[in-house]
């Protein structure tokens, strides 16, 4: 688009428009309708392009557009199919976005996000085919009062070129809808976990009107996997969310304690049991069947039995968070350091059960520790 320049009768003044001048006696310059057509056809392409319909009455659906047209990008260049998108991501130390509930006396109260936090998520350039990933800035949130005894997902998507939340009710175990997106304050299916197009901030489910509705975040990061190395005697946390299906542990105990006896164990809240045997060269058979069978009582991930033991013990777990509860088994090996014999190796097989609370969500799981040289932690989420 330029000036009419190709028309005589415009009456352009080096090349542009002109006012009347009734004083020197000089007429104004003309709008040809071909050219007034071609501005405005020009202005509407980039509205429809925004995804927006014309209003004559609206005056800043241009700036709308642009920004709409600009956060998709003029061409595909930059796309990539949506199977190729990376996940969705919270710039958090954790991956997790921090969510305040807030009672209210006539309803199962709300949540809000602070402003402030990046997030990565994926925009469509063509529906169902192709996007590219952005990152945003929140801006503060609050949701509208939530129903009494209810659970609900905190989610959110690229609405319009913005990053937009909502909440959708649902269950833990909903399915992925074929979109990969989930409906705005949908009242079902709102569980699934999060896509390269739609991030699931957290699980939250309200009691009473009047109560607190309980939040369970949920980590968005590349990768779902912790390790740490620790010394002394002390806690670590593994870290767990309502879309855990399952989980690994590996703990390595490569360098024995020089004088102790290095002990890994779970923190005894929340166990309700389990057993274990045991198996070595010269001796074989079980012992303590019931081990972990007191409820309370401190289930044994490793123990050296003697001084200089190294050991190594892998555990797997599933998980039901309908249910707030978890099965989980161990499985150790045993070696005294420097022994040239056998006799000094255990296998050790066990089992337990653990029921969840508020704060395994919050915190993660606590594992103690004694007497540790070099102790690592290896411990990956299973989706």
């Amino acid at each position: 688009m330029d000036y009419p320049n190709s028309v005589p009768s415009a009456g352009l003044v080096n090349g542009k428009f002109v006012d009347e001048n009734p004083l020197m006696g000089t007429p104004g310059s003309l709008i040809p309708a071909s050219w007034g057509n071609g501005v405005t056809q020009e202005i509407v392409n980039v509205i429809k392009a925004g995804d927006l319909t014309p209003d004559e009455t609206k005056y800043d659906q241009l700036l709308q557009a642009i920004q709409s047209v600009s956060a998709k990008g003029w061409n595909l260049d930059s796309a990539m199919p949506i199977g190729s998108l990376p996940p969705a991501t919270v710039a958090t130390a954790d991956g997790r976005l921090a969510v305040t509930p807030m009672a209210a006396s006539t309803s199962g109260g709300k949540v809000s996000i602070p402003a402030g936090v990046l997030i990565s998520l994926g925009q469509e350039v063509v529906a169902g085919q192709v996007g590219r990933n952005r990152t945003f800035t929140t801006q503060a949130w609050s949701s509208a009062d939530l129903l009494p005894t209810s659970g609900y997902f905190l989610r959110a998507q690229v609405i319009g070129g913005v990053l937009t939340f909502y909440m959708q009710r649902g269950t833990i175990y909903d399915a992925t809808p074929d979109g990969l997106k989930g409906t705005v304050n949908g009242a079902a299916g709102g569980g699934f976990q999060s896509t390269p197009l739609d991030i699931c901030i957290a699980w939250v489910v309200t009691a009473a009107p009047g109560s607190v509705p309980t939040v369970r975040p949920i980590y968005n990061r590349n990768r779902l996997a912790w390790t740490q190395t620790v010394n002394g005697n002390g806690v670590v946390y593994l870290p767990l969310d309502p879309h855990a299906r399952a989980a690994r542990l590996v703990v390595g105990n490569p360098m024995p304690h020089a004088t102790g006896i290095t002990t890994v164990s779970f923190a005894p809240g929340g166990w309700m049991g389990g057993n274990y045997s045991y198996l070595s060269p010269v001796s074989t058979g079980a012992s303590g069947w019931d081990g972990w069978g007191t409820v309370g009582a401190s289930a044994c991930i490793f123990t050296s039995n003697v001084v200089n033991d190294t050991t190594v013990s892998t555990l797997t777990a599933s998980f039901d968070h309908s249910e707030l509860r978890s099965l989980w088994q161990c499985y150790q090996a045993e070696h005294t350091y420097n022994s040239g014999i056998a006799a000094s190796d255990e296998l050790l097989l066990s089992m337990g059960i653990k029921t969840f609370s508020q704060p395994d969500y919050s915190n993660g799981i606590a594992i103690n520790f004694s007497s540790a040289v070099n102790v690592n932690f290896s411990w990956e989420l299973i989706r």
